[in-house]
């Protein structure tokens, strides 16, 4: 896997008013924004959406350390699909669009 371009984790969600915004602690007193969500119709849609990419560096490091630690050594169908939906959502988070 290639050397990590984002924001280093982990990230938080803040919501001073309507928008739920997720930032990271770049050192004391520096905060990098790294999304913002919202507003929506639904508060809590937003607020939603924020937790999940505020989680996203540490579902990236554990779907690396799943694929690690259990890549060719299992070989049920199920676990051999859930490794390669694994590394096609890493694939995806490191490439370019």
């Amino acid at each position: 896997m290639s050397e990590s371009k984002h924001t280093p984790g982990p990230w938080f969600t803040t919501r001073p008013h309507l928008t739920t915004y997720v930032e990271a602690r770049l050192r004391p007193g520096v905060l990098q924004e790294v999304a913002s969500c919202g507003p929506t119709e639904i508060p809590e849609q937003s607020e939603a959406n924020a937790r999940l990419i505020a989680a996203a560096p540490e579902l990236l490091q554990a779907c690396t350390e799943v694929i690690t630690a259990i890549d060719g050594r299992v070989h049920s169908s199920a676990a051999l699909a859930a490794i390669d939906r694994c590394k096609e959502a890493l694939t995806k988070a490191e490439t370019q669009s």
